[in-house]
């Protein structure tokens, strides 16, 4: 998504403000500028729940019709692990195994009980944002599992945890004929034979690569807590302005000196180079994903050129 024009400034015991990854923010922004007489003139793109609310006003439905306007270079990660997954079940262990890496609001956990096998997407947001970013999902992952199969697969049993849309007979050429609302959670249920259809874009050597690399950056995710975990959103709101962060701005924005972050860096077995270098890593991966070129991804990362990034980078791949 696009990021804030500016670094909120949030009282320290505040938490930290969560992020989509990835391109939903732009091709909403693509959605938008293609009904720009639908409008205001003075309209200002700067979250994601903004996007989506001005979205829906042009079309109630955009949940359900957003990934079509995506290309392969706005897909996110999870998009190709699904594809090159050797089946269905695979695609969607694949997908609860990485999904904080897309979202902090996203929890995806497998299911396995009376009414089959599936997943459940919890997404923490206001009701109407839930909802769309809910549809948009579920969409997505059809799309991707049908295009991988070959086969026009549909959930067996559909839940939401919304309140039925005005739109909800166009539920069903995605989510099928069995579908309920006002649920607890949201699940998506699907057969066994489903399950075990292999996909036909399987690839074993980039889902091992890809696998490899995803699971240093969920232990590198997962290593934020505290006041690392601020920073780190300090970091990743920077560089999405095309700003270079540094330890100064960011103490500035938290109401720290320097040297009091350092010292929590400290007690947190880290510093703050190394958090930059571990932020830009799990951005890179993405941004490659997307086909961008090196020159692109250096100017996004914070380098003035490409050989800087590429000097930077020998050093965070080197960290195991």
């Amino acid at each position: 998504m696009r990021e804030t024009d500016r670094i909120e400034r949030e009282a320290v015991n505040h938490s930290p403000q969560r992020f989509h990854r990835g391109k939903l923010g732009q091709v909403l922004e693509r959605f938008l500028d293609s009904h720009a007489g639908a409008r205001q003139k003075d309209y200002n793109l700067i979250e994601l729940d903004q996007l989506w609310r001005e979205a829906a006003h042009v079309d109630p439905a955009i949940g359900l019709k957003l990934f079509a306007l995506f290309t392969p270079q706005d897909w996110h990660v999870l998009a190709y692990l699904c594809l090159y997954s050797p089946d269905v079940l695979s695609s969607m262990q694949l997908w609860a195994r990485y999904a904080a890496l897309a979202s902090d609001t996203d929890t995806v956990r497998l299911l396995n009980d009376e009414n089959g096998l599936g997943v459940e997407l919890s997404v923490d947001a206001p009701g109407d944002l839930a909802r769309h970013v809910v549809e948009h999902y579920g969409v997505m992952a059809i799309t991707q599992l049908r295009r991988g199969t070959g086969q026009d697969i549909q959930p067996t049993l559909a839940r939401f945890a919304h309140s039925r849309p005005s739109y909800y007979q166009q539920y069903r050429q995605w989510f099928g004929d069995r579908i309920e609302f006002d649920c607890l959670v949201n699940r998506f249920y699907f057969d066994a034979p489903s399950t075990r259809l292999p996909m036909q874009t399987r690839h074993h050597g980039m889902l091992e690569l890809l696998t490899q690399e995803l699971d240093r950056r969920v232990a590198a995710h997962r290593h934020f807590t505290g006041w690392s975990a601020r920073l780190a959103d300090g970091v990743r709101r920077s560089l999405a302005k095309g700003e270079t962060p540094t330890l100064v701005d960011l103490a500035q924005a938290l109401h720290q000196t320097p040297r009091t972050l350092r010292r929590r860096l400290e007690e947190q077995g880290t510093t703050f180079r190394q958090l930059l270098d571990q932020v830009r890593a799990e951005l890179e991966l993405l941004l490659e994903m997307q086909g961008e070129p090196q020159a692109q991804i250096a100017a996004q990362l914070g380098y003035s050129d490409t050989t800087a990034y590429l000097h930077a980078r020998r050093r965070w791949r080197a960290v195991k």
